[in-house]
């Protein structure tokens, strides 16, 4: 079976899925012209998983260079973020022990802790190349690169040992939080998790999907993060506090997952946030995670003037 990767690309002005194989990309439409049900995104896609996969398989056989396909090189075709857009993205945070040393924490005891599993909304994920916004209402906008778990099958009640039988494949998730603190105007509340992880452009994902198949273990990745070229994040989801399968039982067990959702699972060290380093204008974030593909994102200033409602939220 051909290795490859999913894509969404615009195609004369619609939204197209292609596959990636070897580095050059072929418009499933392209492909298959007479197959409707390959003409849309790769969410739309997503939500017949199971279907198309032996049909994604035979086509990416054909289209291999090995075999003759011919396509041009993926490397200079404009990505859109390959899921546009989820119904929810879910951040799992502190799930890396490194992590968890490296923030000066202690070391988490998964017998007396489960999954903290935040969420993101639709308007925070932007794709490869888009810029990263930062929001008027913090200055301390912090990265973390995150292997991003892509759903296939709609999802609820799931066991651990049958929990990735849900996934259709991986991608990459630049979880972009305001490290702010708590509310100053709501302090008994503690933390606000919209104004940290909901804001616009706060979670660039991409460049493509990495079907399940293709990836031996999920658990045995490397993840690194540039930030203006200076390696900043270099760590591997071995890592990680409670498993895939572990966030999926969890997450599960009280909403129903559904197909092209997105979990996070968390971030290594590296982190801005116990070093005062955070994001300014002009800085650019460069993600890998090794068989995914390379995530890149520019930072732009806030776009608004002066905040409508008068000031920061924190003060």
């Amino acid at each position: 079976m051909a290795g490859f990767r999913l894509a969404t690309i615009e195609q004369r002005g619609q939204e197209r899925s292609a596959l990636v194989v070897d580095e050059r990309l072929f418009p499933l439409a392209d492909l298959a012209p007479e197959r409707p049900e390959l003409q849309g995104g790769l969410f739309a896609l997503l939500g017949q998983w199971d279907e198309v996969w032996p049909t994604l398989q035979s086509l990416a056989e054909r289209a291999d260079p090995r075999r003759g396909g011919s396509g041009p090189d993926a490397r200079s075709v404009r990505l859109l973020t390959p899921i546009r857009y989820p119904r929810a993205v879910y951040t799992t945070v502190f799930n890396y022990y490194d992590f968890a040393a490296d923030v000066g924490g202690p070391r988490p005891d998964k017998s007396q802790l489960r999954p903290y599993i935040c969420t993101k909304l639709p308007n925070c994920v932007i794709g490869p190349d888009e810029a990263i916004v930062l929001p008027h209402h913090t200055q301390r906008v912090d990265w973390g690169v995150e292997l991003g778990v892509v759903i296939g099958r709609r999802c609820y009640g799931a066991f651990a040992r049958d929990a990735l039988d849900y996934v259709a494949g991986y991608t990459i998730v630049n979880n972009l939080s305001a490290r702010d603190g708590p509310r100053q105007d709501w302090p008994r509340l503690g933390y606000d998790w919209l104004l940290s992880q909901g804001f616009d452009t706060s979670a660039p994902i991409g460049p493509y999907l990495l079907p399940k198949a293709f990836v031996s273990d999920p658990h045995r990745l490397r993840l690194r993060l540039s930030r203006n070229g200076e390696l900043i994040q270099d760590g591997s989801t071995a890592t990680m506090v409670f498993s895939i399968a572990e966030q999926i039982e969890f997450l599960s067990s009280f909403v129903t997952l559904q197909p092209g959702d997105v979990v996070a699972t968390g971030t290594p060290a590296g982190v801005g946030w116990q070093r005062g380093v955070f994001l300014r204008p002009g800085d650019e974030l460069v993600c890998e995670i090794e068989g995914i593909g390379t995530l890149r994102n520019p930072v732009v200033g806030p776009l608004m003037l002066a905040p409508p409602y008068g000031g920061s939220a924190y003060a």
